[in-house]
């Protein structure tokens, strides 16, 4: 977009020479301050999706997690950026994450501590009374329960008064208590270790053990409800989420903005900002400009050639396959959209390869569905209006081969003379069951007039360009030399004489230009060489070799058609077999329905799942590699409006609402 404007002068410091950047520091700081705000903003969403990690099934992991909000949303995330309201609820949703990290911690330890005291409850005495004891030592030990008789063996035979008493057990160990005089101690001690004597030191407690648990326990109770009280302010901040994540997306429009008044030309008293700006906005940019003091906007042709960004505008319709042309890149800026011209191809395509009218009826109702739950994502409703266009195609082409289900509704099933089954019967003009030859050699066809087709685009092309030899020599050459070699190849005489003269005149022509321009493309005796070569395409944008195996690249289109129709005709037939008449009438019609029903249902969902995948998959490859090689030249830089955008947050006129 081209736009100019004037500096704030009252920032400026006349110390500044006048080819500075004036504004430099100030971009710095507020660069910086960005960037803390996003990490920020980042580590605030992380801890969220840690509370509250979002969950989706399978089908809802296809489809993006958007966020909705209207215009003065968006407003308002701005004015409680400036004031500084997101910095401060972020950080309190931080500081609880801190201190419920704190208090979690000393609920663990608190456990640790009543679990380390709760097998010596049944003492009744106090370890830290005992510890300070003159004579007497008393020391609580956990030893193996296998090994306790031999420890009490060997204090037996140790020749001095020692006691040893079993507080409590658990499986493979026992807690006791042993007594000595103070000046054994040391000695009592180095015996009980040689039989595995782990000494628990309890002489930091207070009063009894009973009592002691009962104290941290009440501690306990106290730190789980103070855990309880942060998490309610956490759910607090979390209902907010929504908020962080506009102003997260605000936040990374808002650094692109600065970064981009890099590349503004500045002195003291003005600012030049030059860019590009869509020819329908021109007029609205200069209007714009008018209604403000001190700007000058001028507009003009890019000098950029193919290296301008590409906008590309079409109506609601069509639009939904601009994703064919995204995969692919942009067209660059001196070649045309080429959007409307592979729509009927690659629907063509689409279509034949899943070929089923009840398949695309399915299709249909399920991408209405979609559209409908999420009808505020431009983007799932473009991508499943693709594949709506898909199943009208689908539908119209399994009517003309007679694919319903495969041949669920035909004669076999309904009956011969069944007026549904006449119908489907006498919309068949060709199926690829029984002449699956013949539907080869059609899909032959289609695809020479396809590779045609895009010969002739590649002649729009040129005409954009002004290039007229690349139509004389190249374009109008294959346009008349490939038909009239296949006429010569395939039908001979039998369309007549005049048709023969015909196309043999052709195949001169087309020869004689094809050789004229191989040759113009040589130097000395490398013209005769070029001139040869130019047939076969190593020359040429296009050659015999690469439409004959283009031509060829087609028959999967009949695969892909015989895989669907067989497929369902299968599932059909084992459900029909399906039956148990010799249990009775009742018995057989339930299990022909329930089991039978649940083969159909299964069993022809799998194979559209299947034929949809495959008939996009394919009929993309047929548009974006061998239709898309005769013309299309893509990978130019693509047009975005300097605003605000974003894939998460979308702006729509209606009140905001999360996206399901």
């Amino acid at each position: 977009m081209i736009s100019y404007i004037p500096s704030d002068d009252s920032q400026v410091n006349t110390a500044v020479p006048v080819s500075g950047d004036v504004c430099r520091l100030q971009r710095e700081e507020s660069l910086r301050h960005v960037a803390e705000e996003l990490e920020l903003a980042r580590a605030t969403l992380s801890y969220f999706n840690e509370v509250d990690p979002v969950s989706k099934g399978l089908v809802q992991s296809f489809f993006p997690d958007e966020v909705y909000v209207s215009s003065a949303d968006m407003r308002r995330t701005a004015s409680m950026a400036s004031g500084r309201g997101y910095a401060d609820m972020m950080r309190g949703a931080l500081t609880l994450k801190d201190q419920l990290a704190e208090q979690r911690h000393r609920l663990n330890q608190l456990e640790e501590d009543i679990a380390v005291m709760s097998p010596w409850v049944p003492f009744p005495l106090d370890f830290g009374e005992v510890s300070r004891w003159r004579r007497i030592a008393v020391f609580a030990c956990s030893i193996p329960s296998l090994t306790l008789a031999q420890a009490s063996k060997r204090l037996a035979n140790l020749g001095s008064a020692v006691a040893i008493d079993t507080v409590s057990e658990t499986k493979n160990t026992t807690n006791v208590v042993v007594a000595c005089m103070r000046d054994q101690a040391d000695n009592v001690r180095a015996l009980l270790v040689t039989v595995g004597f782990v000494e628990q030191d309890l002489s930091h407690t207070a009063g009894t053990v009973t009592s002691l648990i009962d104290r941290l326990t009440e501690v306990h109770r106290m730190v789980h409800e103070k855990i309880e009280g942060l998490q309610l302010e956490v759910a607090s901040f979390l209902a907010r989420k929504q908020e962080i994540v506009v102003y997260r997306e605000y936040l990374l429009n808002e650094r692109i903005r600065l970064e981009a008044s890099h590349d503004i030309t500045r002195t003291e008293h003005c600012s030049v900002v030059t860019g590009y700006v869509r020819d329908v906005d021109v007029d609205s940019l200069k209007k714009l400009c008018a209604g403000f003091g001190g700007i000058v906007c001028m507009t003009g042709d890019t000098t950029a050639g193919d290296d301008t960004p590409v906008s590309i505008t079409n109506n609601k319709w069509i639009k939904p396959l601009q994703i064919l042309i995204n995969m692919f890149g942009f067209p660059v800026y001196s070649s045309f959209d080429p959007t409307i011209f592979l729509a009927i191809p690659f629907l063509v395509f689409f279509g034949l390869c899943l070929g089923d009218a009840l398949y695309g009826a399915v299709q249909i109702g399920v991408c209405l569905y979609f559209i409908h739950k999420y009808k505020q994502s431009t983007g799932v409703r473009n991508f499943m209006m693709v594949f709506v266009y898909g199943g009208v195609a689908a539908m119209i082409a399994g009517a003309l081969t007679g694919g319903w289900g495969g041949d669920l509704i035909s004669g076999t099933y309904l009956g011969a003379n069944n007026p549904i089954a006449r119908l489907v019967s006498a919309l068949t003009v060709i199926n690829p069951l029984t002449a699956a030859f013949q539907f080869l050699v059609i899909m032959w066809i289609l695809g020479a007039i396809n590779q045609l087709y895009g010969v002739c685009l590649a002649i729009f092309k040129a005409a954009r360009r002004h290039d007229y030899a690349t139509i004389i020599y190249d374009c109008i050459g294959w346009l008349l030399f490939l038909p009239a070699i296949s006429a010569l190849l395939f039908i001979g005489t039998k369309w007549g004489g005049v048709f023969r003269v015909g196309y043999l005149a052709a195949l001169a022509v087309g020869l004689v230009l094809l050789v004229l321009g191989g040759a113009r493309q040589g130097k000395g005796g490398a013209k005769v060489v070029t001139a040869l070569v130019n047939l076969y395409g190593i020359q040429s944008s296009y050659g015999v070799g690469s439409f004959v195996g283009d031509v060829l690249s087609y028959s999967r289109l009949l695969a892909l058609a015989l895989t669907t129709a067989i497929l369902a005709s299968a599932f059909n037939m084992i459900a029909a077999l399906i039956k148990m008449p010799a249990a009775g009438f009742v018995v057989n019609l339930l299990v022909r329905v329930v089991l039978g029903g649940a083969v159909l249902l299964f069993g022809h969902l799998l194979n559209y799942f299947m034929g949809a995948m495959g008939g996009f998959i394919h009929a993309l490859r047929l548009t974006l590699l061998e239709f898309f090689g005769r013309f299309y030249e893509g990978g130019a830089p693509r047009f975005r409006r300097f605003g605000f955008s974003s894939e998460v947050v979308k702006i729509v006129d209606a009140s905001p609402t999360q996206g399901k």
